[in-house]
């Protein structure tokens, strides 16, 4: 199969805007990430403007740590991004396997703090900065990936975040994002401040059992310092961390720049920014392509209601007989948590990973996990999210969607 001139080769991953292939580029014999747009969302014409808005994004880029776009086009009904195939690991899979020193922690912050100061000084927000879209390569260099939300700084736009409009992953957002506030290159401050914190201690600063405590937690919490949690971190390391982590964006670091050079003067600190030598070890598995895109657009709120309930089935095994006893079947009971959804209009089409769940307002029942959320009214731009479940919680969701026909 083809996407203009690219031989798809496999499958690399999916997620709420698209699927990633491994691609092969004919004219100058060379694999490719080749990002392609959900045909099930070309209905949307918002959501195909985010896609090529990701393309531009990243396009007026040109940075050794930010992924390269080659080139975007539109076939077989719908529209691919081909961009460079990554090759490494991302910091959240590191993140699983070992504890980091003060100097890996420094180096990194380095790394990402300086890059983000190129995009923001090219007028572009990243808005989305977490482990996940942090990749360390094997040469020890760090790639950001995933610029699909981007907010770039152009009054010519004709799609903007608009006030009340949210976007990014809730546990790495900064208060602005979480208020529906414009947001600048200090919001991505403190989401690297969040991640280096994360490092530091082996847990994030802000949490919570649902969206709505994790929310209240960003706003409202003051975290101990790493330092006072990890009595190797440094006091001047946990002094940076905890700056980039201010309520108020003007008490952050104004630039990534400001942020690298305060992290340079952090113990162990190097003249230049590469990660220690732990990251440059071969490993056993190469993980490459482009992360995900997630999306969280439209107003959130919580409250509580009563809406019907929607379950899911209980899963049977594969090759078992639908009319088969209890005594021949296999039957494994899914590990389950509620979502409670309710949206402003109400009677917006629910779907849970691409699948038809009813209306809102609803209660459903779904296995535990990470899933994307759709809400879908006609007249009203698509609202999305992906939101992690776990078994036996209860998580409200209030979105406000917001009329197609609004003025930017």
């Amino acid at each position: 199969m083809k996407y203009g001139r690219y031989e798809i080769i496999k499958e690399l991953g999916r997620g709420a805007m698209g699927l990633v292939y491994q691609a092969h580029d004919p004219e100058i014999d060379r694999l490719i990430a080749l990002k392609v747009l959900r045909e099930d969302r070309l209905t949307s014409a918002a959501f195909v403007q985010r896609f090529l808005k990701e393309a531009r994004a990243i396009g007026r880029l040109s940075h050794p740590r930010i992924v390269t776009v080659y080139d975007v086009g539109q076939d077989h009904g719908t529209i691919y991004i081909a961009m460079e195939l990554l090759q490494g690991e991302p910091l959240n899979a590191l993140l699983e396997k070992k504890k980091f020193s003060p100097e890996e922690i420094t180096n990194l912050g380095i790394q990402v703090a300086e890059t983000l100061d190129y995009a923001h000084q090219k007028g572009i927000v990243h808005r989305d900065i977490k482990p996940s879209n942090i990749l360390v390569q094997p040469d020890g260099q760090i790639k950001i990936t995933d610029f699909g939300i981007a907010h770039i700084e152009d009054p010519e736009a004709s799609i903007q975040t608009q006030a009340g409009e949210i976007l990014g992953t809730p546990a790495y957002m900064s208060p602005e994002q979480v208020r529906g506030q414009p947001a600048d290159g200090r919001s991505d401050l403190f989401s690297l401040g969040i991640i280096l914190y994360e490092l530091s201690t082996g847990r994030r600063p802000f949490g919570g059992p649902n969206l709505a405590a994790i929310f209240q937690s960003i706003t409202q919490d003051h975290p101990a310092s790493p330092a006072e949690l990890n009595p190797a971190i440094p006091k001047s390391l946990s002094h940076v961390i905890m700056r980039c982590l201010e309520k108020n964006p003007a008490s952050r670091y104004l630039t990534g720049k400001e942020l690298a050079e305060a992290l340079r003067g952090a113990p162990g600190a190097p003249k230049r920014p590469e990660l220690a030598e732990e990251f440059k070890r071969p490993r056993h598995f190469l993980w490459y392509g482009i992360i995900a895109i997630i999306i969280l657009g439209g107003g959130l709120s919580y409250y509580l209601f009563k809406p019907a309930v929607v379950k899911e089935p209980v899963a049977v095994k594969a090759g078992v007989k639908e009319a088969a006893t209890p005594k021949e079947a296999t039957v494994e009971k899914i590990k389950t948590g509620f979502l409670r959804l309710d949206s402003n209009p109400m009677e917006a089409q629910i779907f849970i990973d691409g699948v038809f769940k009813g209306k809102t307002p609803a209660r459903l029942e779904i296995p535990a996990g990470t899933h994307e959320v759709r809400l879908v009214l006609p007249n009203y731009y698509d609202w999305e999210a992906q939101v992690k479940l776990k078994e036996e919680e209860e998580a409200p969701l209030m979105v406000n969607l917001i009329p197609l026909t609004e003025k930017k």
